[in-house]
């Protein structure tokens, strides 16, 4: 059986936002991406595989790229881009650093 994932998104280096406009915020950022990939779980698959290829690139940079890799790295980063970009243009957040984060866990790590 697979274990169930759950996940939270968190909107960095945005300070001159209300607490409520932070949570309104990480709200639609997760909605976006959900309709992006297709799903909570496309969610999860597509950050997980996101993390995955990056950590092999950290550690191994001179391998080559498969394009199965390449792929995955623009898959999500352009769902994330594109997220990013139509929250902060609906809420009018104009703060040039600010960022979002994702944070993942399953069952087993509660």
């Amino acid at each position: 059986m697979r274990a169930q994932s759950i996940y939270k998104a968190s909107l960095q280096a945005a300070g001159e936002l209300t607490a409520d406009q932070r949570q309104l915020a990480e709200q639609k950022f997760i909605e976006v991406l959900e309709h992006v990939l297709g799903g909570a779980s496309a969610v999860c698959g597509a950050y997980v595989e996101w993390l995955a290829v990056r950590s092999l690139r950290a550690e191994n940079p001179n391998d080559a790229r498969s394009s199965a890799e390449l792929h995955a790295v623009a898959r999500w980063e352009h769902a994330a881009d594109h997220a990013t970009r139509a929250v902060f243009r609906q809420m009018k957040i104009a703060t040039q650093n600010a960022f979002f984060e994702l944070h993942i866990w399953n069952s087993r790590t509660r």
